[in-house]
């Protein structure tokens, strides 16, 4: 057998191989919530439309008591973020993807939203805190932005604040005999007033999705462009789907409004041009019967040239 055949053999073995460890792991990763729940006896359980207690009081990281009242004053949708800072594994790729997420969004972090993080361990401090915040904000790409300056906040806080929050987003959490933390792995979106309006799962956040969840926390406050606005009128959260998809009632009203526009302006185009014609005393044919009328007034009737009587 040549080398180039032994070649080829060897790579259909491996991926042979591959593609039966690979099809088992996939089957793990596709499971559902419900699933995820009875395995771990944690999980999210998606309280949309309700509000995060505004009057819980949490520790920033740079040592202030705040209540949470603070970052909902009206103006910013929230992404918030329940994590312990010591977590080993997932807690940080949590928190790596959020930032891979925002950096793709032309959205600026306190400008237009903020970034809330709670740590649900009682027994963290304000180091671990800033810790964490120092190395999420050096991550951001804009940064340097004065006005990112609270965009981003991170916090420690008392097991009863922490409860009381969690447990009005559907955050689920308990402590493992080895002091770690069982606990569901995502985000959510809050509007300016604390509502909760989306829910991300696992590790992907899309920025497409992020910037419609944006968007629909603000009711399309913070659009930038008549893009947004096009996507906050047009897509809707579906629940069911746990998604954005588009609505087909929303496409027909644009588009009647974009007939309605094309024949008011094809209308007034027309009235436009006819009273044109009129202020310059034009009308179809009027020009040759405005000259007839000019040579019978030069040349009555009756008077022939060239008669002599």
């Amino acid at each position: 057998m040549s080398n180039a055949r032994r070649g080829i053999l060897m790579t259909l073995t491996i991926l042979a191989v591959v593609a039966v460890i690979v099809r088992p792991a996939s089957g793990q990763l596709l499971k559902s919530r419900e699933e995820i729940r009875e395995l771990n006896g944690v999980g999210f359980t998606e309280n949309l439309g309700r509000y995060a207690p505004l009057d819980a009081e949490f520790t920033n990281a740079e040592g202030e008591t705040v209540r949470l009242s603070k970052y909902f004053d009206g103006t910013k949708p929230v992404v918030l973020a329940l994590v312990y800072y010591e977590c080993p594994v997932v807690c940080p790729v949590v928190l790596e993807k959020l930032t891979g997420c925002i950096n793709e969004l032309d959205y600026l972090a306190g400008e237009d939203y903020r970034v809330v993080v709670v740590s649900f361990d009682h027994t963290e401090t304000t180091s671990h805190a800033l810790g964490s915040k120092t190395g999420f904000v050096a991550e951001y790409n804009r940064s340097d932005d004065p006005k990112t300056i609270g965009g981003f906040n991170f916090h420690t806080g008392d097991a009863v604040n922490i409860r009381k929050l969690a447990d009005s987003v559907g955050y689920e959490f308990k402590q493992l005999p080895n002091g770690e933390f069982s606990h569901p792995v995502g985000l959510m979106v809050l509007s300016p007033e604390g509502k909760v309006t989306r829910y991300f799962f696992g590790f992907e956040y899309p920025p497409n999705e992020m910037k419609l969840s944006l968007l629909d926390a603000s009711e399309g406050k913070i659009a930038k462009s008549l893009g947004d606005r096009f996507m906050h009128f047009c897509y809707r959260y579906d629940p069911n789907a746990g998604a954005y998809t588009m609505q087909a009632m929303q496409l027909m009203k644009i588009g009647a409004l974009l007939v309605m526009f094309v024949l008011f302006g094809a209308i007034g185009l027309m009235l436009l041009k006819e009273q044109l014609h009129k202020r310059r005393g034009q009308t179809p044919g009027g020009g040759i019967h405005d000259m007839d009328s000019k040579n019978r007034a030069n040349h009555p009737s009756g008077a022939h040239a060239g008669h002599v009587s």
